[in-house]
């Protein structure tokens, strides 16, 4: 369709103007312009239309937290309260070696 007093509208893929090179854009899935597509952050192309912004919590940092102790001590050595296994005959319980058996958590006086 002609404008009155004018040159016609270009249409692409005429024989006079070549057509116009057409790309998916991966963020909307519409076939777009080849001339529209920017890259974005990440690298990718898509429609400026379209384009991801980066989200501010991308850019915070983490805060270094010294641990450390101003001072410290060594661990003391461990201390069990322990007693031998006594039998109701009065026996103590011994190992194969002969060595009094001593174990936690048991009242010398009940009985095995």
């Amino acid at each position: 369709m002609r404008r009155r007093g004018g040159t016609p509208p270009k249409r692409y893929g005429t024989p006079t103007v070549p057509a116009e090179p057409q790309a998916l854009d991966p963020a909307s899935g519409f076939k777009v312009p080849l001339k529209n597509l920017v890259r974005q952050w990440d690298n990718q192309l898509v429609d400026y239309r379209f384009v991801d912004k980066r989200n501010p919590q991308d850019f915070v940092r983490g805060i270094k937290d010294n641990m450390a102790l101003p001072y410290s001590r060594p661990e003391p050595p461990d201390e069990f309260v322990a007693g031998p296994i006594i039998w109701q005959t009065g026996a103590y319980m011994t190992t194969e070696t002969g060595n009094i058996l001593i174990t936690e958590g048991v009242d010398p006086g009940d009985t095995l």
